[in-house]
């Protein structure tokens, strides 16, 4: 299984369209594709797929990251029913939830904040993973960064994103020091989000991005097709599939599909699940009072209560 981060703290760079998109396209190939709405404003969720939020009183992305519910990865998973799907492939979406706004501060307060999406991922069954991220240098886009084999970064051809590449690639730099893991590769830019033809200002800034020697893949441009996709709840491979943006995105597909094809024995990503000492407890507790018949006081009562108020 291969993780593909798609991440950008700059807003309004075509993310959560060149996640949809590109997903979209493998599936197409006929890979077994999972798309994670990591996104608090779930825009790819709604917006783009047309698919419903998990409910409240659902299992969720929100409940998983935090272990308020632990079950399987499959039990998160909604298909999308109306995109092309080649033979052997699927297009399934780990949607956006309520809760997840408030996700931010809850992580924080994990002993090792980073490693939770890799563990709720960890046994997908998919040839490919990616990961819709939020448009912020946060917990959620260093979960990403951690589980993650590559990262695929849209940027708009202007100095702004010359200068939020810089900060992603600090960003970068700490996630790997912070979790301890190999480094991450760039899988590619993609430029987008321009009229053509370009003006001389974004050729310029294009020629700037260029020399951070990262691949430029294949550049997806303004398109109304988008915005009618959206409208309709289907990737713009399955809406319109001649158009230039659907013909981007399966080139970008072909990028990512060669990565998983040429790593027959990808190097795995760490799993580092936290030990937490009150869950410990809490298991000792609950077995040692069923095995006696509530003669011992539970254990969980020895804890030291947290002062109220």
């Amino acid at each position: 299984m291969q993780i593909t981060s798609v991440v950008n703290q700059k807003g309004g760079v075509g993310k959560t369209a060149l996640s949809v998109g590109a997903a979209a396209a493998l599936a197409e190939r006929g890979r077994r594709v999972l798309l994670i709405d990591l996104d608090p404003q779930g825009h790819a969720t709604t917006e783009m797929l047309g698919l419903p939020e998990a409910t409240a009183q659902a299992p969720s992305l929100a409940k998983a990251l935090t272990k308020v519910w632990k079950g399987p990865v499959e039990d998160l998973v909604v298909p999308h029913p109306r995109s092309n799907i080649g033979p052997g492939g699927a297009f399934d979406v780990i949607p956006t939830s309520p809760g997840m706004f408030d996700l931010i501060r809850r992580l924080d307060a994990f002993r090792v904040p980073g490693w939770q999406l890799a563990r709720v991922i960890q046994f997908a069954n998919y040839d490919h993973v990616l990961i819709d991220c939020p448009p912020a240098l946060d917990v959620l886009t260093n979960n990403a960064l951690a589980a993650t084999h590559g990262i695929l970064v849209p940027v708009q051809p202007d100095r702004t994103s010359i200068r939020a590449l810089r900060l992603l690639n600090d960003q970068i730099v700490y996630v790997q020091q912070a979790v301890n893991r190999e480094p991450i590769p760039y899988f590619g830019v993609v430029p987008g989000l321009y009229r053509r033809p370009m003006s001389t200002y974004a050729a310029a800034a294009l020629t700037e991005l260029e020399g951070f020697g990262y691949p430029l893949l294949s550049h997806v441009p303004l398109g109304v097709v988008m915005n009618e996709a959206a409208a309709h709840g289907v990737p713009v491979t399955t809406f319109a599939p001649e158009t230039t943006q659907a013909v981007a995105f399966r080139q970008i597909a072909e990028v990512l599909d060669h990565h998983f094809v040429t790593r027959p024995n990808p190097s795995p990503v760490p799993i580092a699940d936290e030990f937490v000492f009150e869950d410990f407890i809490k298991e000792v507790s609950k077995t040692r009072s069923t095995n006696d018949n509530g003669a011992r006081k539970k254990l969980y009562d020895l804890l030291p209560k947290k002062p109220q108020g």
